[in-house]
């Protein structure tokens, strides 16, 4: 017992000692990091290498300020919506104290980019709008997204002709893609301006301005507090689509292909049904949303569809629309894989490490469960990295930064600065090493037409570093980079695209996606089956490049 009990003593102080180690570690490495971001020349790669190493191990207030210093780093970049992540991340530690805690709720409410400790002199002065307030209106554009605001309803003819007038103006002051997508703002402005009507209900006013928004076709800009109301569906029969085909996925027509619908061919429904939904960047991003909404009608009303078999026989249904809504089923993740919340990993048969990111709508926690799955799979020959279906979230530059051994430059980002529809502030935008190893062996990434905005940065990313073999589809292409807010007089809250990014070719990923370099998609067979012939040519691929 004596000897037992000294042991257990002696464990403990050996784990107490280590403790306190790792804790003097990450202290001295804030400290370190600190330090390279003192004064006006800040080594920012340098102390972002060093905070990345904190946020794997450290707690409390270590761990607080390590993600704020991490969300200050993305601000002064530009890097807005990674900068949230690492304020959110650092609101959700444990028994820190209320100091750095009020900075990162500060965080989340406007961009961070002086620190009394680190930076000389004065704070900047508070940004400016964008654009001046609209004479004789009370609409004002703001980089913060306001809180709490609801549109008003009774509104007269004339406070709707204000509001639209408001609205179209801040737009036009404001958008960034008008070029890019060739659009005639003037001409949309005519349009819908013959659309105000003296009698119109509040409803009808508000979903023609969801509408005027969606005439941008921008997956980022958007009506932030009114959500337009999708029609009612056929329950049980989801609908997805297959090289511009849509298809039955599940239940007991799953493989049949969609003929018509109350008589319509797929193309015209799909068409008639973009009132009501959101814009999309990208025309096969539109045809994807749109099919799995092929059903959509009023609800209580009957639908004819016409279905042809797998042995092409055609055959004619009526089903009765609800408000019932089933999502498209997921497929299924492979046994070999360790599940997480949103990375999952293992080693595929081949003996290829292969990792799924679910989602990038996280902060810290994906980065963490990113390094572990990284970690598992350091001795893989080669990687396959899965973003299919992913559709964004915040930029993780640190995920990225794993695969690169020195800085590089990966693109251009525009933003908006004047009142012409091309006037752009425009900055480079690099890569830069992160974490304590960096992956260098062959590494190819799986894309789709689901893939977008901070999986279509991730994309951008490393194929302008020359990182990866992208295999699948061209990705969604909706990559604007910052918003602004619209506020109208009616309370009505806009997000407007105030920006884009470019690949180091300077090509806009912005409705052109990232394409990949060896095309393979996916049949309506593949897909009953299970097979996956996309992940089949990424291992012959990489595994060819190993040789």
């Amino acid at each position: 017992m004596i000897r037992r009990s000294t042991f257990s003593i002696w464990a403990c102080a050996i784990t107490l000692a280590f403790s306190v180690h790792s804790a003097q570690s990450a202290d001295t490495r804030l400290q370190q990091a600190r330090r390279l971001l003192e004064g006006e020349h800040k080594d920012e790669p340098q102390a972002r290498k060093l905070l990345l190493e904190i946020v794997r191990n450290a707690r409390g207030d270590t761990l607080v300020w390590a993600d704020i210093y991490l969300g200050y780093i993305d601000d002064r970049a530009n890097n807005r919506q990674s900068a949230l992540g690492w304020y959110e991340s650092a609101l959700k530690v444990k028994g820190a104290s209320p100091g750095g805690l009020d900075i990162a709720r500060i965080g989340l409410k406007q961009p961070i980019v002086w620190i009394r400790h680190l930076d000389p002199g004065e704070p900047p002065p508070p940004p400016r709008p964008p654009t001046t307030p609209i004479k004789n209106s009370t609409a004002y554009v703001t980089r913060d997204r306001p809180a709490g605001l609801t549109p008003a309803t009774n509104l007269s003819a004339e406070q709707r002709l204000q509001n639209f007038e408001a609205l179209w103006s801040l737009i036009d002051a404001n958008y960034a893609h008008f070029k890019l997508k060739s659009i005639d703002w003037a001409e949309v402005h005519s349009r819908y301006l013959s659309r105000l009507k003296p009698l119109m209900s509040d409803d009808d006013f508000y979903r023609m301005m969801f509408q005027l928004v969606n005439e941008l076709k921008d997956t980022h800009s958007w009506l932030d507090n009114y959500k337009e109301t999708l029609p009612a569906d056929v329950p049980d029969m989801p609908i997805d689509i297959f090289s511009g085909r849509p298809f039955v996925i599940a239940g007991a027509r799953a493989g049949w292909e969609v003929i018509s619908v109350d008589g319509m061919a797929p193309k015209d429904k799909m068409e008639s049904l973009r009132p009501y939904l959101r814009g999309t960047s990208s025309t096969r991003a539109f045809e994807r949303q749109a099919s799995r909404s092929l059903l959509a009608g009023k609800e209580g009303e009957n639908i004819s569809i016409t279905l042809r078999s797998p042995d092409g026989r055609i055959e004619t249904e009526s089903f009765v629309r609800t408000g019932r809504k089933r999502g498209t089923p997921a497929q299924p993740v492979p046994g070999y894989l360790t599940r997480q919340r949103f990375v999952h990993f293992g080693l595929h048969p081949s003996g290829i490490g292969y990792i799924k990111i679910e989602s990038f709508n996280g902060g810290g926690e994906i980065t963490q469960e990113f390094d572990r799955a990284l970690e598992a799979l350091r001795e893989a020959p080669a990687l396959i990295l899965d973003i299919r279906d992913n559709p964004g979230g915040f930029g993780h530059p640190e995920i990225s930064g794993r695969f690169v051994q020195e800085r590089v430059r990966v693109g251009f980002s525009y933003v908006r600065n004047g009142p012409a529809h091309t006037a752009f502030a425009i900055r480079e935008a690099y890569l830069a090493p992160s974490g304590t190893w960096q992956y260098t062996r062959p590494v190819a990434l799986l894309v789709n037409d689901v893939t977008g905005s901070a999986s279509d940065l991730f994309a951008n990313e490393l194929r302008s570093a020359g990182r990866v073999i992208t295999l699948g589809t061209t990705t969604h292409g909706n990559l604007s980079g910052v918003a602004v807010y619209a506020v109208l007089p009616c309370g009505l809250v806009v997000r407007i695209s105030n920006g884009y990014i470019t690949d180091a070719n300077d090509r806009p990923i912005e409705v052109n996606g990232n394409i990949p370099d060896i095309a393979v998609d996916v049949d309506i067979q593949d897909y009953l089956t299970g097979r996956d012939p996309v992940l089949e040519r990424a291992v012959e691929a990489v595994l060819k490049k190993n040789q």
